[in-house]
């Protein structure tokens, strides 16, 4: 039996909660003590996301084939992609939550080293690509991240980066999905005017940075609430 391709986009979104969801309840990570601040921090960061997408689609940086998709939109976005912002933070925020349970990690002052390393090689990205929307908005960002990450030198900075370096597995296979790698078509769409046009597999190299944003910052607002 053929999966009606018009449901692509939402089983991935499903393929990318249910795991997290369904462990949400080990006793030993206890994640469902977290929904609280969840509910404050995955929306709250979820708008400054959705208010960008609207944008790039509006502008034609990206969009989204109709054909993978259900009719149902909002902002003229697809319903799946607005639950993207909600579905992959609780994701990533449930790794980082492991990883902070059932492992010591402390990098010390190379930590330091690598976000220094990290912020002169985007500097040199982004000087070179001004005039690619996508791009050079994308890697501003991580830079603003990453160094604010360097002045503030929390004590969860070790598991901030670890748990991006452990979400670019499931990243590589749900957005390979998204851009491409498995469908006929692309279910997102990128116009390569606007970024590098530099890809890994079907996957553009500024989604590596997108991605960090979306990580990096729902874990900070997370810690932000948690503090409270």
């Amino acid at each position: 039996m053929t999966v009606d391709s018009h449901l692509y986009y939402l089983l991935a979104m499903l393929f990318s909660i249910l795991g997290p969801l369904a462990l949400s309840f080990d006793q030993k990570v206890n994640f469902k003590q977290h929904f609280g601040n969840l509910i404050k921090s995955i929306p709250l960061v979820a708008v400054c996301f959705i208010v960008g997408d609207v944008w790039y689609t509006h502008l034609g940086v990206w969009g989204f084939n109709a054909n993978y998709h259900l009719p149902y939109k909002l902002f003229n976005l697809p319903l799946e992609e607005i639950s993207f912002f909600l579905v992959v933070p609780y994701a990533c925020i449930f790794i980082y939550e492991c990883l902070r349970s059932y492992f010591k990690i402390d990098l010390g002052s190379k930590q330091y080293g690598l976000i220094i390393f990290l912020i002169v090689l985007l500097l040199v990205g982004w000087m070179v690509t001004l005039g690619k929307l996508y791009t050079s908005v994308t890697i501003f960002g991580s830079i603003a991240i990453l160094s604010w990450l360097y002045w503030k030198r929390q004590p969860f900075t070790d598991y901030l980066l670890v748990t991006y370096l452990v979400s670019i597995i499931p990243f590589m296979l749900v957005n390979g999905f998204l851009t491409g790698c498995c469908t006929p078509e692309p279910i997102v769409w990128y116009n390569d005017m606007e970024n590098s046009g530099i890809r890994l597999l079907s996957i553009p190299i500024e989604d590596f940075s997108y991605s960090f944003n979306l990580i990096s910052l729902n874990i900070l607002v997370f810690e932000f609430f948690k503090s409270k």
